[in-house]
């Protein structure tokens, strides 16, 4: 007790001191405090002071309280520029010499002596035993008083503003913006962009070290639904999560119609569905690229779909080669072309490097498909002897491994022409990165990898619905072309169509020769030379030397030529491929067939439907100022209603209850699996090797020069760096 009474006499001796200029807070006499006020309890004074704290510009808090029989009987509260501002460390330790330079805070402890003291009473209240009202400073302004930390708060809203949000991989800094369109004012945002900030750095601090226990805890209440999900992980000595596979029931479901051709890139497997857009069979998630990764991945993703693929096109990943070799021998392995073509340029020697002319007979021999092997071997060893290249290493070793990327070589495997690079993983990484975020935590990566595939389905309704009602015009008059229309879908029409309108326009019929059990027509094509169709009597099958329909599912121009001659209109159901059909015929033939259905969720009424009706309600009164009190009024009693008898849990409680509905499972107290450690992916590095002092000085002269205001020269350095300045010290 004496240490207030000291304290209570420095304050009125402050009060004598004329150097100290005091400010007394002006506010409604109301909201004032006064010496002897009655409080019921304790709850009820400490936020009296609080409100008048903020309606005055200053901020309030707990200093130190007594006791006596588990009663508090005195409770201090001070302004919270009270006490001694921190001394420089210069001032502690002048001799130290130490060279770290130590980031200069600033303090907002000036020796306030504004306080209120509350005094227990003998019948049970509260009153004000001290109140001290002047302030050695001033008052924050008006216009800066919702910046202060007792007048911000993430409330509820901001919280599930920011968590909905980082799903869509939007940043705290704008959904802050965003927020503040919504609100209309920064003052009315509520919080600072900083707080939205913290707020965010929370949610994943709050699954650290833990989002691998709950990413397979995730994963195991997804398997325990029986929805068809599946998935596998692998741990390492020390229980790290190293390997990680999963895949859902609709994946599975594309990868039994779409699945003849596979483009892997070590994270994602996709392909094109019926409308030729992409489609993702999976993800993984390993911390090394190495044989052994790639082995388990191959494997797992086996036990998930239930076969391999007959093709898959990837990178000329040794590990990957080697690996696809062991695991999946049957399958067709083939190398992305761009990849190799794209190496041409430095590996000619230096007199080729500009010849336009090398580089477009190489890409006729290499891109083109409608030549045998031995045609395309005849015709590189000639390039290569006429630009005497026969010697150049990388050049013998691409022609060695000519039978994995040349496309000559996959003529006869059904669906090759899908693709003939990765061109369609790399898109697929495009469309993901929109989605991930590095940054993030594995069960992050997981749900806008669910976010992704999503609206990944969400765009095959879209596109589906417009492949229903869309009808595309008709270059011809041939019934075959009507009829095409309707069975293919309208991105897989247009590639028909040019077809039916190529044999009309640029092919003709060179020869045709009737034999015992099959008809042959030679087709003269004005673009690529002539072809052969054989049309079986047997069973009426015609097929074409340019094998288009094995390479990609869909009649060539040579065959339809035939059939105008074989007086056929429509195209038999043999050729009606099932991956390309619309998708009234896909479903016919495949029941319960749902290929655009998302990742199941939770039946419950989610945060979504309450912004639906409130918005609703906003654009039902428009403008109309009687009708928008009236909501206005509606909406907060409700929302006195609902904060009475709503959760009563702490607000950190509800913190964790939040973060707990947005990861979907709570982290345990001790992880049972540790999340993996950070790992480089190929080609990653560290900044690549280091550069030559010459390649450096090649660089530099490139760049233009600039005048040197302190050497008055011409170089590529300014006044900053000026070399003088170095030689000066």
């Amino acid at each position: 007790m004496e240490s207030v009474f000291m304290e209570d006499l420095e304050y009125t001796a402050s009060l004598e001191d004329e150097t100290i200029e005091f400010v007394f807070p002006e506010c409604d006499a109301k909201s004032k405090p006064f010496e002897g006020q009655i409080f019921a309890n304790l709850g009820e004074a400490c936020q009296f002071y609080k409100d008048y704290a903020k309606l005055c510009g200053f901020a309030a808090r707990k200093r130190t309280s007594t006791k006596v029989d588990g009663t508090i009987v005195t409770y201090y509260m001070l302004c919270n520029r009270e006490g001694r501002p921190p001394v420089p460390d210069e001032l502690l330790m002048p001799e130290s010499g130490s060279s770290i330079k130590k980031r200069k805070k600033t303090s907002c402890k000036v020796k306030c002596m504004a306080r209120i003291i509350f005094q227990f009473s003998d019948s049970g209240v509260y009153k004000v035993r001290t109140f001290n009202e002047g302030h050695n400073h001033t008052m924050v302004p008006t216009v800066s008083r919702h910046l202060m930390p007792v007048n911000r708060t993430v409330t509820p809203v901001h919280q599930m503003w920011i968590t909905s949000a980082i799903k869509a991989r939007i940043g705290p800094m704008r959904s802050f913006r965003m927020y503040r369109e919504i609100v209309d004012k920064y003052e009315d945002i509520g919080c600072t962009s900083d707080d939205f900030k913290n707020f965010a750095h929370e949610l994943y601090v709050y699954a650290l070290d833990s989002d691998a226990h709950m990413i397979l805890e995730t994963f195991k209440n997804k398997k325990e639904l029986g929805n068809g999900f599946q998935y596998f992980y692998e741990v390492d000595d020390e229980n790290r999560l190293v390997r990680l596979i999963w895949t859902d029931e609709t994946s599975v479901k594309n990868y039994k119609l779409f699945g003849e051709a596979v483009s892997f890139d070590a994270t994602y497997n996709t392909n094109r569905d019926n409308h030729g857009k992409c489609l993702s069979f999976g993800a993984a998630i390993i911390s090394r690229e190495d044989v052994d990764s790639y082995s388990w991945v191959l494997e797992k993703f086996v036990e998930c779909v239930g076969n391999a693929p007959p093709l898959l096109i990837t990178d000329q990943d040794p590990g990957l080669k080697k690996a696809v070799a062991s695991v999946w021998p049957e399958t067709r392995h083939r190398y992305c072309m761009w990849h190799i073509t794209i190496k041409v340029a430095e590996k000619l020697p230096s007199r080729l490097r500009d010849s336009t002319e090398f580089k477009t007979k190489f890409g006729k021999i290499v891109w083109t498909d409608l030549v045998e092997p031995d045609v395309f071997e005849e015709s590189w060893k000639n390039l290569m002897d006429e630009y005497d290249l026969l010697d150049n290493r990388w050049f013998s070793d691409m022609f060695d491994d000519r039978s994995h990327w040349i496309p000559a070589y996959f003529r006869d495997v059904s669906m090759s022409g899908l693709f003939r690079t990765t061109s369609l993983s790399e898109s697929e990484n495009s469309y993901f990165k929109r989605f991930l975020n590095k940054n993030g935590n594995i069960m992050m990566l997981y749900m806008h990898y669910c976010s992704a595939l999503e609206a990944q389905r969400y765009n095959y309704h879209k596109i589906t619905l417009a492949d229903e009602i869309g009808v595309l015009p008709l270059k011809t008059s041939l019934k075959i072309e009507k009829h095409a229309s309707t069975i293919y879908t309208n991105n897989i029409f247009k590639e028909v169509q040019e077809e039916i309108y190529a044999s009309q326009s640029f092919c003709s019929m060179y020869k045709m020769e009737d034999q015992a059990d099959e008809s042959i027509y030679t087709v003269h094509d004005n673009v690529d030379g002539k072809f052969v169709v054989r049309h079986r009597l047997a069973d009426s099958y015609s097929f074409c030397s340019c094998n288009l329909f094995v390479r990609k599912g869909i009649l060539c121009k040579h065959i339809f030529l035939a059939f105008r001659t074989l007086q056929v209109d429509r195209i038999p159901d043999k050729y009606i491929s099932i991956r390309w059909s619309k998708f009234r015929i896909l479903s016919a033939m495949v029941p319960g067939l749902d290929l655009g259905s998302a990742p199941s969720q939770k039946s419950v009424i989610g945060n979504n439907q309450f912004f639906n009706v409130i918005c609703n309600c906003i654009g039902y009164v428009g403008d109309n100022q009687d009708l928008r009190e009236e909501l206005l009024a509606a909406l907060i009693e409700v929302e006195k209603r609902f904060s009475k008898e709503g959760s009563m849990e702490s607000k950190l409680k509800a913190k964790h209850r939040l973060f707990n509905d947005f990861y979907g499972v709570a982290p345990p107290e001790t992880p049972s699996v540790l999340p993996p450690l950070i790992a480089k992916t190929k080609g990653s590095g560290a900044g690549g090797r280091r550069k030559s002092n010459q390649e450096k000085a090649m660089v530099l002269a490139q760049k233009p020069m600039r005048n040197c205001k302190k050497c008055n020269k011409m170089g590529h350095h300014d006044s900053r760096n000026c070399p003088t300045k170095k030689t000066s010290h």
